[in-house]
């Protein structure tokens, strides 16, 4: 929505912040097919579908991530994910993006491909400054200092 926003509205919006954003690549079909089987079992494949979402994250880091995974847990529990293929930003829009951008995509995303992402926001982005953060999948968290840096809000 804020990618979205920034292409429609450029003079509105002095920097941006993008977490994984979709409508630079298409997204991995396989993440679908995988959400879908998972939905069927349970919470058992809801738990496997957060952790597919989550990336790295293994059984016994799971109880590390609580509030994280149990706020994930409750977006999914009352919000119906999207299943159609999320439309790309046209070339024409992301020519608008040019405030400041901060993106960070993790290497290990299974719902969008990062590298494909990153490439083509270069493209048209120069000024962006966009961080593969390791071990990351589709949910980042414990990002807010880098993003209030980036903003100049930290310590406001």
């Amino acid at each position: 929505m804020a990618l979205s926003f920034a292409t429609t509205y450029p003079d509105k919006v002095d920097k941006l912040v993008l977490l994984c954003p979709g409508g630079l690549a298409h997204e991995k079909t396989s993440f679908l097919w995988k959400a879908v089987f998972f939905s069927l079992l349970g919470k058992w494949g809801q738990l496997q579908t957060l952790k597919l979402v989550g990336g790295n994250i293994s059984s016994s880091s799971i109880s590390g991530l609580g509030e994280d995974l149990a706020f994930a847990s409750l977006t999914f529990k009352h919000f119906k994910p999207r299943t159609a293929k999320m439309p790309l930003f046209s070339d024409q829009s992301l020519h608008q993006l040019t405030m400041p951008i901060l993106m960070l995509f993790g290497d290990s995303d299974q719902l969008i491909p990062a590298g494909k992402s990153i490439n083509r926001l270069k493209q048209f982005a120069q000024q962006a400054k966009i961080e593969l953060l390791p071990d990351t999948g589709h949910l980042i968290v414990n990002q807010a200092d880098r993003m209030l840096k980036f903003l100049n809000l930290q310590g406001r």
